[in-house]
């Protein structure tokens, strides 16, 4: 996910250097990872209607364990280098109004069609930090607020030290190893983009794709021992990265990849649609008596993608249809006096 709904962003590069064309292959890369994440709440959200899941559904989604959210978040770090070009006061209302927005609204969404209702400012308050499928939107949104501060130092470093303190973390903790693991890669994301011409060498390179070796085998390990993403795999995630991403450069052109470059450019749409689409429709499969898994997920999967798409193209038509998912803009008298605000105290 870029911001993460940008349909019209480009990559960011430093300033002096010419603007480039919006990379498809990254928009690929993305609708690749929505993709997944939507195949897997299509098995784990049958459990919540009480479906038997069948073995091979979830060692489907073993294959993809290691890489699914280290990509994403990847790819969200690879569009921060230079984001504050235009000053914080519009890069803060920028993550305000894209990701900050979305988990508000979609949050109370969820808690309307799942539940447990918000019944008062402690319950909204553990759905925007992350208790529900949305808190990937709440860890991008402290990786681009902690990057404001961090703004002076070396990506590199930065990763390295949420590596480390992911280390430390107790094993399998959400806001712990979770959280700083995946910073980690947000943060190698946004060095990789400060250096766009080496990043770009690294993916038009046929090396890259010796990656897929090691995703191979890493797959296989994570179906036969139940492994989970963390630290200890960070190395196979970063082969998928790298090797995937040469994959999607060299096959970016291919009409076949055309519907996956257009959820990637409405990531943020697929990714807060699918969960609320494919739990009503499993349970009025469940209501309607219908008792295979496969049979319900065939169903919910395929209508989860169509309500995507067709919110994706509604949000294009119409201004209340993306309020959905990108917040009013500000007055511009509220957002000049608070650049006028921002100038002041640059010079303190």
């Amino acid at each position: 996910m870029t911001d993460p709904h940008a349909p019209a962003q480009s990559p960011v590069f430093p300033a002096g250097q010419p603007r480039r064309e919006r990379q498809l292959w990254m928009d690929l890369l993305r609708g690749l990872a929505i993709l997944l994440v939507i195949a897997f709440h299509s098995v784990t959200i049958l459990e919540r209607h009480s479906y038997a899941v069948p073995s091979w559904m979830r060692d489907f989604n073993q294959l993809f364990v290691l890489y699914r959210m280290p990509t994403l978040v990847f790819l969200s770090g690879l569009l921060l280098a230079g984001s504050f070009g235009k000053g914080i006061v519009l890069y803060l209302l920028g993550k305000g109004r894209r990701i900050f927005w979305p988990l508000l609204v979609w949050s109370l969404l969820y808690s309307l069609i799942v539940g447990p209702p918000v019944d008062g400012p402690m319950q909204l308050l553990k759905y925007l930090s992350g208790q529900s499928y949305l808190w990937f939107l709440t860890f991008i949104l402290f990786y681009y607020l902690a990057a404001v501060p961090l703004r002076r130092l070396s990506p590199l470093l930065v990763a390295a030290v949420a590596f480390g303190i992911a280390i430390l973390a107790p094993d399998g903790s959400k806001n712990g190893e979770r959280l700083f693991y995946l910073m980690a890669f947000f943060f190698l994301g946004s060095w990789a983009g400060g250096h766009w011409a080496l990043w770009m060498r690294v993916v038009r390179s046929r090396a890259a794709l010796l990656g897929w070796i090691v995703i191979v085998g890493a797959s296989a390990a994570a179906v036969i021992y139940d492994l989970h993403y963390g630290p200890l795999y960070a190395a196979p995630a970063l082969c998928f990265i790298v090797a995937v991403s040469a994959t999607a450069f060299w096959i970016q052109a291919a009409r076949w990849c055309a519907p996956l470059i257009f959820m990637g450019q409405h990531s943020l749409i697929f990714y807060v649609s699918h969960f609320p689409v494919i739990y009503l429709i499993m349970g009025f499969c469940r209501a309607l008596g219908i008792e295979a898994a496969e049979v319900a997920t065939m169903v919910a999967f395929p209508l989860a993608l169509l309500a995507g798409l067709l919110l994706a193209l509604a949000a294009r038509a119409s201004r209340i249809i993306d309020l959905l998912f990108v917040g009013p803009q500000p007055p511009r008298r509220v957002i000049g006096a608070l650049q006028a605000v921002e100038k002041r105290l640059a010079f303190v």
